[in-house]
């Protein structure tokens, strides 16, 4: 019988913390980090013959349905958001140790791996990608909601991608319509945070902001469909009428109205790319070698003398390839939308960096 290696981050009991603030220039590049939180690492290891190197997070806090929530964001690539969101530190830092183990552990399993290949993309044996992507595309949503929160909530509304099952798909598909957001984030000029779209879930202010996010987020309405009314379980339909005499005119009713989506094609498209074989690396500069170092990254080496990674993270918009100047991945040099563009530039990294070292040396 063979033993599934257990993660070493299953360890972490604390990791140390950097602070980072807009002032200190160590926040995290791009928007989704907050205006200040704080840096940590979780360590590299070799699982399975698989190496994967140490990673770097941000933790920080946001609002949520009117209450002050940690929430963890990877750093470098798409910066996904790891594990679930917590009332503490401590507790979101246990949901992410968790989360980035099973995911190593998932990577490095025998029963996934063909033997010998140690890149993911081509390790994954064809017939499990293609479960995953199926499950990936039975799990998409199919209905979007847009309902008015109770007033003691804050009120305002939230838009809501449910599947099929009748969950939300992801954190990132619940989304406060009215709520600014963190500092930096993307807006829509044309409906949000505009004053006409407080005046009722079913007016067509909120129904331009939550078609400009649908549209963001991947999807767009089904052929032929149109926002209703929802009327949804007796408990909850006595409960808002409980709450009607305390709501405005114009937020009485309807509280809730829904209508069918379906995934774009160019969703469909980043699915095939992030639940399938990696992409070939183009032909390589003179002098220039690469292997796999673990999920979605190479290690680069030129003349024998110097290394670099170079990671991938497929993302609707645009594939996001990222050159790092070391293993541990907390240097991003430059970021392109191909492999191409970012090899080219390593023999003239590596001669910038041989006259930076002999100018020291003759100083």
């Amino acid at each position: 019988m063979t033993t599934q290696a257990r993660s070493i981050v299953r360890n972490t009991v604390e990791p140390e913390y950097t602070r980072y603030t807009p002032a200190n220039g160590r926040k995290p590049d791009g928007a989704g980090f907050g205006t200040d939180g704080w840096l940590f690492a979780l360590p590299g290891e070799t699982l399975g013959g698989i190496r994967f190197p140490q990673a770097l997070y941000a933790a920080f806090q946001v609002s949520k349905h009117g209450a002050l929530v940690w929430r963890v964001r990877e750093m470098g690539g798409e910066s996904r958001q790891v594990g679930s969101d917590s009332e503490t530190r401590e507790g979101v830092l246990a949901l992410v140790v968790n989360a980035v183990a099973q995911q190593r552990e998932k990577a490095a399993a025998p029963a996934t791996r063909v033997p010998g290949v140690r890149a993911r993309g081509a390790a994954w044996q064809p017939c499990r990608l293609e479960r995953i992507r199926a499950g990936q595309l039975a799990a998409l949503p199919t209905v979007a909601e847009i309902r008015m929160a109770y007033p003691l909530a804050g009120g305002g509304a939230t838009l809501r991608l449910i599947t099929v099952e009748g969950g939300t798909a992801e954190q990132r598909h619940t989304i406060a319509l009215m709520e600014r957001g963190a500092a930096g984030r993307e807006n829509d000029p044309a409906g949000i945070h505009l004053g006409t779209i407080t005046d009722g879930a079913n007016t067509e202010g909120l129904k331009t902001a939550a078609g400009w996010h649908l549209m963001r987020l991947g999807f767009d309405y089904a052929r032929g469909a149109a926002w209703a009314p929802y009327t949804g379980s007796a408990s909850s339909e006595a409960q808002r009428k409980e709450w009607a005499p305390l709501l405005p005119e114009g937020h009485r009713w309807p509280h809730t109205i829904r209508v069918a989506i379906t995934a774009t094609a160019e969703h469909l498209a980043y699915i095939d790319r992030a639940y399938g074989p990696l992409p070939e690396l183009p032909d390589l500069p003179a002098g220039v070698s690469a292997r796999p170092s673990g999920p979605c990254s190479w290690e680069l080496c030129y003349a024998g003398r110097r290394f670099w990674q170079l990671s991938y993270r497929p993302r609707m918009g645009g594939d996001v390839w990222t050159l790092y100047a070391d293993p541990t991945r907390t240097d991003p040099l430059a970021r392109a939308a191909s492999p191409g563009e970012l090899l080219a530039t390593i023999p003239s990294r590596d001669a910038e960096a041989q006259a930076c070292a002999a100018a020291r040396k003759d100083s």
